[in-house]
């Protein structure tokens, strides 16, 4: 059997090499447990590069210049893009029940929205489809930012096209008028473009966060990323989402994750959910 048709077995020195760039390049955490989800990300890139094991890949990762393509795909097989529709429901719930209200009495006409970690689009087409519904006739618009550092994602995202069977994820209040089959192809359907237009997606890492963004942002929703990062890169990237925030923004997490024990200037409102001012 080649060396190419051998299962490559990742030696710790490539190992330690692999999770530092990582680390480096989209500040992921990985510890020692992760040897065995390393390789079966990397393992399928030594076959489209023509490289026998680890070592060769590590060599060449070690010769090329930081701006290379070799690290945004590199870093595109590294990043975990588990999402849903409607994915914990009870934060959706939060923002027409408890948020928006609140929000509307500040007086604004625009909000603006910026779904962090967005992956293949899910998350930000949910906001739209809640906020579109929970808007209608107010005489209130809404913007979505949507952002992640993988590439290869946004460019699902940006299709807007899913399986169908993904529908039953979708509540039934929000299925008609919002999601429609795509004609011919009766398994997928795509989401409408009222929908699609209030929602823009570019690549952001969220450990380079620019203080001096387009606008601030009302809400800023980062959920199931925290979870990657060690406590001073949580710390770093949550002080940048306070940043960006308006002087009422809203932060929220995942149920899973937690600021506890990390210094940041966001007030605590209940699990998940923090602010920035005063009115939440």
């Amino acid at each position: 059997m080649s060396a190419l048709l051998k299962p490559a077995v990742m030696a710790q020195q490539d190992f330690e090499f692999f999770r530092a760039r990582i680390f480096s390049l989209a500040g992921i955490s990985l510890s020692e447990a992760k040897l065995d989800l390393l390789q079966s990300r990397l393992r399928p890139r030594l076959l489209a590069t023509g490289l026998s094991n680890f070592r060769e890949y590590r060599k060449f990762l070690e010769e090329i210049e930081n701006d290379h393509d070799e690290w945004e795909i590199f870093t595109n097989l590294l990043t975990t893009n588990k999402t849903d529709w409607f994915r914990e429901i009870e934060h959706f719930t939060y923002l027409t029940e408890e948020f928006l209200p609140r929000w509307k009495k500040l007086g604004k006409k625009h909000l603006t929205v910026w779904c962090a970690a967005s992956s293949t689009g899910e998350e930000p087409y949910t906001l739209s489809l809640v906020l579109e519904q929970a808007l209608h006739g107010t005489g209130i618009t809404f913007e979505i930012q949507a952002s992640d550092i993988d590439t290869k994602v946004l460019n699902q995202a940006r299709n807007g096209v899913y399986d169908v069977m993904r529908l039953s994820q979708v509540p039934d209040k929000y299925k008609n008028g919002f999601l429609v089959g795509t004609g011919d192809i009766s398994n997928w359907m795509k989401v409408k473009k009222k929908i699609k237009a209030p929602v823009t997606f570019s690549q952001v890492n969220l450990t380079k966060i620019p203080y001096r963004w387009k606008q601030p942002y009302d809400l800023v929703m980062c959920r199931n990323v925290l979870i990657y990062f060690n406590q001073d890169t949580i710390r770093q990237v949550v002080e940048g989402f306070y940043q960006v925030g308006c002087p009422d923004s809203v932060l929220i997490i995942a149920h899973s994750e937690s600021l506890q024990n990390i210094k940041t200037s966001w007030k605590y409102i209940k699990p998940s959910i923090y602010s920035k001012g005063k009115i939440f």
